[in-house]
């Protein structure tokens, strides 16, 4: 066995990197319902896709905000004005 896979820090990352893969593929297969109307309509998603959607609008949304910040602080700086010599 080589010497890296003696070391502890070795062992306990591939627990937890096995531990991590496993809850990943248990939970790509839940589902979620979401009640849109009571008793009548229903939207039914499967985790994978609700954290892939929310990952992707969190990603969007921070982009047009740091966008909107930067573009909203250029304009409300007043120019640099030089003296006069």
């Amino acid at each position: 066995m080589p010497e890296f896979a003696k070391n502890p820090k070795f062992i306990g990352a591939i627990v937890a990197v096995l531990w991590l893969a496993y809850v990943i593929w248990a939970n790509l297969r839940l589902t979620i319902q979401i009640h849109l109307l009571p008793f009548l309509a229903y939207l039914e998603l499967r985790v994978s896709t609700a954290l892939i959607t929310a990952a992707i609008l969190g990603a969007v949304a921070t982009l047009v905000i740091q966008y909107l910040w930067k573009r909203g602080n250029s304009v409300s700086k007043p120019g640099s004005i030089s003296a006069a010599p």
